[in-house]
């Protein structure tokens, strides 16, 4: 199966959703995945994607990847004649033929709205239509599913929960003398 996998989010100064993203990838590496990235990974096959799509250029940047999403990422499942999508984030393509999977975090926007931020508006608009679109959707969370099916009446078995762990190489037990 041609696998794609959209890093196009990637910051240069690792948040939460690179790293998620950025730790994923190892796990990935066997499935011989194109990752359609603005940065270098030299032991992945990669497809090159615009530098200026990320929250570093603030809300345009973010503008600027869902338009890409929308309009230049079908062109490019079709031209690597991609099976499968997946995306780190709940963004993906709609109305297309490009099949996806995508991952949610939580729902906080949803629970505590602020009808000023563009955040409640892409919770409350853009993500339902990700998800109803979704083969599959992973989330961070089982209060995250359960969100998911509350707020947008998506099925439970189009969720699978994947709790996030520590990394064993940064996070061990030191056992260091207590007091």
């Amino acid at each position: 199966m041609s696998l794609s996998i959209n890093l196009s989010f990637l910051l240069t100064k690792p948040t939460g959703t690179t790293t998620y993203a950025l730790n994923l990838l190892p796990h990935l590496q066997p499935l011989n995945s194109i990752l359609l990235t603005s940065q270098s990974f030299p032991d992945y096959n990669c497809y090159q994607t615009p530098p200026n799509l990320t929250s570093e250029q603030g809300l345009k940047g973010h503008l600027r990847r869902l338009l890409w999403t929308q309009f230049q990422l079908p062109k490019i499942y079709q031209n690597l004649k991609s099976q499968l999508l997946f995306s780190p984030i709940p963004e993906a393509p709609l109305y297309t033929n490009c099949r996806f999977i995508v991952t949610a975090f939580d729902m906080i926007p949803l629970r505590f709205p602020n009808r000023l931020s563009p955040l409640t508006t892409y919770h409350k608009y853009y993500t339902p239509e990700v998800f109803k679109q979704a083969e599959h959707i992973i989330c961070i969370s089982e209060s995250t599913a359960n969100d998911i099916i509350q707020f947008y009446q998506i099925p439970s078995h189009k969720i699978t929960p994947i709790l996030l762990a520590g990394d064993n190489s940064h996070f061990q037990f030191l056992n260091l003398p207590t007091r």
